[in-house]
């Protein structure tokens, strides 16, 4: 038996460590309010700040616009706010009119349906909608308990999206909860069929998203940004916490809607040799600090190229824009010396192994 002494000790040690811990707690808590604050505060002065810079675009009826993008701003380069890459034509469009919607929804395709969680709510409203899955476990799930959904047994990375788009007679609106190690890839093998998608909206890992959105000489500016600003308009939209998932990943994630540019006017900025802006990028970005005279001069030597057109050899690959690359790479691989031809190079961003 303990002493009386000895228990008050023991006792009192035990009061004082609980009341730490209760502190500790109260401490984290508070932390945690307070930063949620001040994160919903900075969302709300961005939406503020977006909703009066698209209200003073309305106003200008009497300049000329293209797609929702007037060209005094583009002359101008105005900065609308801090997510700068809101564009009108994001804002302004009624979802309703998009093609993949129509015929109720037989151009929205859910990556990885699983078992349904999500595909339950979008096949009460898109009855001609079509899942893919490769886990077959899971469609006999979902076989079973949603009579009539319309799915396809195969990984989400082999899908031609081309020939899905034929054979539904329309653009495609991609619908997804994307794994977090694959993707880069699947974002990847996205942009080989731009052509033939319309809209993307998915739950990605939050560091993806805002290299994604980043912007030159931002810290994430990647050949993710480049590439996405390139063929799409990019929206990172929210966060989502963590204990929304299970299980509970160690990162953040977000949803994040992309918009392709699939006009004509647009390909003609990306009038290139697709692979050859692919080698450029690569080159430029694996020694990033450095400027391009120094991470592309083994490219250059390679293909026997002289030296680097004067306006590039000073810079740095987080100081270009992405039509910036675009000339860059007919300077050094025009065309006429380097042709490109979409429909035999099917497969330029995604690796080799992925797809057809």
């Amino acid at each position: 038996m303990i002493s009386a002494i000895e228990y008050n000790v023991e006792h009192h040690l035990f009061q004082n460590k609980k009341r730490m811990s209760e502190q500790c707690d109260d401490i984290k808590t508070k932390q945690y309010v307070k930063d949620n604050v001040e994160n919903n505060k900075k969302i709300d002065e961005q939406q503020n700040c977006c909703k009066e810079s698209y209200n003073e675009d309305k106003e200008k009826n009497n300049h000329n616009c293209i797609d929702g993008i007037y060209t005094e701003d583009i002359i101008t380069k105005k900065k609308k706010c801090n997510n700068d890459n809101i564009t009108e034509e994001g804002e302004n469009m009624n979802v309703q009119n998009l093609e993949s919607l129509q015929n109720d929804g037989n151009g929205v395709i859910e990556l990885g349906c699983g078992l349904g969680q999500i595909s339950k709510y979008l096949f009460s409203k898109y009855k001609n909608m079509t899942g893919i899955e490769i886990d077959s476990r899971a469609l006999s799930i979902i076989s079973r308990t949603m009579p009539g959904f319309d799915f396809i047994h195969d990984d989400v990375l082999q899908i031609n999206y081309k020939e899905l788009s034929i054979n539904k007679k329309t653009k495609l609106t991609i619908i997804g909860n994307l794994p977090f190690y694959i993707t880069s890839q699947i974002l990847f093998c996205l942009l080989d069929f731009h052509k033939y998608i319309e809209q993307a909206i998915v739950t990605i890992q939050y560091e993806v998203g805002e290299r994604i959105v980043a912007k030159p000489n931002q810290k994430n500016y990647s050949i993710l940004s480049i590439l996405f600003h390139l063929f799409t308009y990019p929206y990172l939209l929210f966060k989502i916490p963590s204990k929304a998932f299970y299980p509970v990943p160690k990162v953040q994630a977000a949803v994040m809607k992309i918009i392709f540019k699939n006009h004509e006017s647009y390909y003609k900025h990306i009038n290139c040799n697709l692979l050859f802006l692919k080698k450029i990028l690569k080159y430029s970005f694996q020694q990033r600090r450095k400027k391009l005279k120094s991470s592309l001069k083994n490219l250059l030597i390679q293909y026997n190229i002289p030296k680097l057109p004067e306006q590039f050899i000073n810079l740095r690959p987080q100081q270009l824009y992405p039509y910036q690359f675009v000339e860059l790479t007919n300077l050094l691989f025009p065309l006429q010396n380097y042709p490109f031809n979409p429909n035999i190079h099917t497969k330029v961003w995604r690796k080799k192994k992925h797809g057809d």
